[in-house]
């Protein structure tokens, strides 16, 4: 009457099950330094770990995590996520995926999510609390975000600041270009 068998299963899924990793094996976490790529006479001046750069303005599901540094010439974003939604590459001698060129920072703010605060800073300004975004309004129309939300709180202040005081300099000479100005500048006489 009733057969005591199992039912054979009756779909069939044709894709490939994911690769077995030793992840399962080895529960230490990988961790690999993430380390900028400068060029010569580029010295970093702050940089933060724990800093999520967001892609999405509606969503995080597409938020990056990495290394937020700031160069003289250059602020860089590391990180090991590949980026989401690119349908192309280009890529540039100078400048990584992640990069901004200080020159190209029109505005910077920065808000503190606990305290409702936002600030626009200058090159000699204070920040009074600790920020937990930065906004960055380049010239090229671009708007990068950074949320500081793992990262300590006084790092996040001071690459907030070196930002502000290398993207808008008092004394022109600050600027990375200006390193490498001919020797016949120097030398001219009028």
């Amino acid at each position: 009457m009733f057969s005591l068998k199992p039912p054979r299963p009756t779909f069939r899924s044709y894709l490939l099950p994911p690769p077995q990793t030793d992840d399962k094996i080895n529960s230490e976490p990988k961790i690999k330094k993430l380390e900028p790529v400068l060029l010569p006479g580029e010295i970093v001046v702050n940089e933060v770990n724990f800093v999520r750069k967001c892609i999405a303005t509606d969503t995080s599901q597409y938020d990056l995590w990495g290394k937020l540094i700031c160069s003289n010439f250059k602020i860089s974003f590391i990180t090991d996520d590949p980026m989401p939604l690119q349908k192309f590459h280009y890529r540039n001698l100078l400048l990584g995926e992640h990069d901004v060129p200080l020159t190209c920072i029109e505005q910077i703010v920065t808000v503190n999510d606990h305290k409702r605060k936002q600030k626009v800073l200058g090159p000699n300004q204070k920040l009074k609390f600790n920020p937990t975004e930065l906004i960055i309004y380049c010239k090229d129309f671009r708007i990068v975000r950074f949320r500081f939300d793992e990262s300590g709180p006084e790092s996040a202040k001071k690459v907030c600041l070196a930002i502000a005081h290398y993207s808008q300099p008092t004394d022109l000479q600050l600027l990375f270009a200006f390193e490498y100005v001919g020797k016949k500048y120097h030398n001219s006489e009028a």
